[in-house]
């Protein structure tokens, strides 16, 4: 039997998190929610996941490799997405230099979200 994909969400925002988890709701995937660090830690020691959408640029900034987490080098790697209101040109071009695959803004379009997750799930 195979596996569901998983998801992970990290929002400090339970609402948002929810709201986005509703999106998803129907695509044949695992989703989980965490609102911190140290829960995605605990989460992280346990599951593999095959995708991550923070909706918060603050874990890329708080001095914890959230990379090195989420994708150790013995695991394949998750695709990761940021959704945040920040719009400046160092922020995005930082991120995915640092190895986020997709940068979206608020306000959020939940069906362009969907869209992008289930054509991520399917590679």
């Amino acid at each position: 039997m195979e596996s569901l994909p998983r998801i992970l969400i990290l929002s400090e925002d339970d609402l948002l998190a929810e709201l986005v988890r509703a999106s998803l709701a129907g695509i044949g995937a695992e989703i989980r929610c965490v609102p911190d660090l140290p829960a995605l830690e605990r989460l992280a020691d346990r599951l593999v996941f095959d995708l991550v959408i923070a909706l918060h640029v603050w874990p890329f900034r708080c001095g914890c490799d959230i990379l090195r987490l989420l994708r150790p080098d013995r695991l394949p790697r998750p695709e990761i997405y940021v959704v945040s209101w920040e719009q400046s040109e160092q922020t995005v071009l930082g991120l995915l230099e640092c190895g986020v695959d997709q940068y979206l803004t608020f306000p959020l379009n939940l069906m362009r979200l969907r869209g992008k997750v289930i054509g991520a799930l399917m590679r």
